[in-house]
């Protein structure tokens, strides 16, 4: 009798592991592998994600999602990309560190059949393996901050150029814009050694920025960044050197430059909703956890941000 009711006893557990494990496999949980969650853009996404997330978690379209920091390092961002698919993760939300380096992402998701979302800049290969990208047209940005250059500076002059990561999407789709402008400008020269890449950090950019001033003098008349930490720093520091007639401009809007723009420390910015980059990606989840096509390309338009219209995006 002893020995029926112990057989009994471990029929029993193994129905409720098996029964807590078909429970387990039945849930649906978003992979979200951010390009990073430190600098001031994407911790805006990140948080943006948070919200329209937690939103789809409290009305049960998803049971769940996880967090992944990926240091802005697409080595890092391969390893967990298998951490997500080892913890179960049936849809990955992906913001990529490097166009090459990040494409064998999708070709996993593709041959473990999860579909892949890619927000904000692209990787080699996301036309082709994503299910969807979400972001905004880069080589647009380059090109706004070329003709505002143009545009503030009409007599022309030399100018020098501050890229983000080498490989990023962002950085060269940005340069190809603004080269498409002022490369074919002849009152406008990129000074000899003026393009190098800060890699988004405000101290680089600032450090390149006092070597071409302290070289060039009156010949820099324009720097030209691909992202609004550089530029808002740089123009900071010719501003201190008593050069604000130099036009600084960047990629992004967040607080810091936008609050310059008010003040007139900054002449423009290119604002990017990253926010609204990331919360139209997640908009798109429920409709492909339900099997429908969605869009394979959404755009998300860039502003460009004066005085005239600053207000409407300071927050």
């Amino acid at each position: 009798m002893k020995k029926l009711f112990t057989l009994l006893m471990v029929l029993c557990m193994l129905l409720g592991m098996a029964s807590f494990a078909a429970a387990e496999d039945d849930e649906f949980i978003v992979g979200y592998i951010a390009k990073n969650t430190v600098d001031a853009f994407h911790a805006t996404i990140n948080n943006a994600a948070k919200v329209a997330l937690d939103a789809l978690v409290a009305d049960g379209t998803i049971d769940k999602w996880n967090l992944y920091d990926g240091l802005t390092d697409p080595v890092t961002q391969n390893n967990l990309l298998e951490d997500a698919l080892n913890m179960g993760a049936d849809l990955i939300i992906l913001l990529p560190a490097e166009a090459a380096g990040c494409a064998p992402i999708l070709e996993r998701c593709k041959e473990e059949n999860v579909p892949i979302i890619v927000v904000n800049s692209m990787t080699d290969n996301t036309a082709e393996l994503a299910t969807s990208y979400v972001g905004s047209n880069d080589v647009q940005a380059g090109e706004m901050m070329a003709d505002f250059v143009v545009e503030q500076l009409p007599n022309g002059g030399g100018y020098g150029h501050l890229q983000g990561i080498i490989g990023n999407s962002a950085q060269i789709q940005r340069g190809e814009g603004l080269h498409k402008v002022l490369d074919v400008n002849p009152s406008w020269k990129l000074l000899d050694g003026c393009e190098q890449t800060a890699e988004w950090q405000a101290e680089k950019a600032v450090k390149f920025a006092e070597d071409w001033l302290a070289k060039y003098g009156d010949q820099l008349n324009a720097i030209i960044c691909d992202n609004d930490d550089m530029s808002s720093a740089v123009q900071a520091a010719m501003n201190a050197a008593g050069r604000s007639d130099i036009v600084c401009i960047g990629v992004d809007g967040n607080a810091g430059p936008l609050a310059m723009v008010k003040a007139g420390e900054l002449k423009a910015t290119v604002f990017q909703d990253g926010a609204g980059q990331v919360t139209t990606a997640i908009g798109l989840i429920k409709d492909i956890k339900e099997g429908k096509t969605v869009e394979k390309n959404v755009t998300v338009p860039f502003v460009l941000v004066t005085s005239e219209n600053v207000d409407e995006y300071l927050k």
